[in-house]
């Protein structure tokens, strides 16, 4: 008989109802050789979250499977992964496009030089309350890193939230273009999803942005619509 999962090999049952059909049950084998008979859901953030076939859904680590279970996720997401590049747009192209047209350009790497942003004359400032008279956006919604003295310092992310959803293939040249950001003159975009949220990251940010997700209205491949632009920033260095 084969030996259940014990306590260590899985991080405990996961409280949320899963409505999952076509899964695929296999055979999952830990480190210390416990098997259990189960489907792959997803993996995020470190964790694999399998549905048994009662239904309940339990969570491990990667570093809790076997090279044969992690083998197989990475050629299973491999396959699955949705990225699509998009050629920089050409004006004739950008003409057509109604969000990006209405969008005033904002310098975002000037913005990440600010320091002390709790003063009210700061450009950020200006920015976030003229977000829709003055750039376009129907807000933008700021978060800052704290300085030495606990008080608002550097900006740690950015979010745009346009007039109506844009499709992907303009919104990725929004950010090229309205943020201005260095990017190659191929720009790739790949869907993730976040704490079960679907979102469109962009490949190869400049050094001064840790990270860029278009938040998902719709999804249909590179069809896809977006509703959010989030832009993370690294903390600023010491010193």
């Amino acid at each position: 008989m084969r030996k259940r999962l014990m306590l260590g090999f899985f991080l405990g049952l996961v409280s949320v109802s899963e409505a999952q059909t076509n899964l695929v049950m296999r055979t999952w084998v830990s480190v210390n050789g416990n098997e259990v008979r189960a489907a792959f859901l997803r993996e995020e953030e470190g964790r694999i979250f399998l549905q048994r076939p009662d239904g309940k859904v339990v969570a491990t680590r990667r570093s809790k499977l076997s090279p044969n279970d992690l083998a197989w996720i990475d050629g299973r997401s491999a396959k699955a992964e949705e990225r699509f590049s998009f050629p920089r747009a050409k004006l004739i192209e950008t003409n057509r496009m109604e969000q990006y047209r209405l969008i005033r350009r904002i310098i975002v790497e000037t913005l990440t030089r600010l320091k002390n942003n709790a003063r009210d004359d700061k450009r950020l400032a200006f920015v976030i309350r003229d977000a829709f008279t003055q750039y376009g956006w129907v807000s933008i919604l700021a978060d800052y890193y704290q300085d030495a003295n606990g008080k608002i310092g550097n900006v740690k992310s950015l979010r745009f939230t346009p007039r109506k959803p844009v499709a992907l293939r303009e919104a990725v040249a929004m950010v090229r273009d309205k943020f201005v950001l260095a990017f190659p003159e191929t720009m790739t975009a790949r869907r993730v999803t976040i704490n079960g949220t679907a979102y469109w990251e962009i490949l190869s940010p400049p050094s001064y942005v840790s990270r860029i997700l278009l938040s998902e209205e719709e999804h249909n491949g590179e069809a896809s619509t977006v509703n959010e632009f989030a832009l993370f920033f690294p903390p600023p260095q010491e010193g």
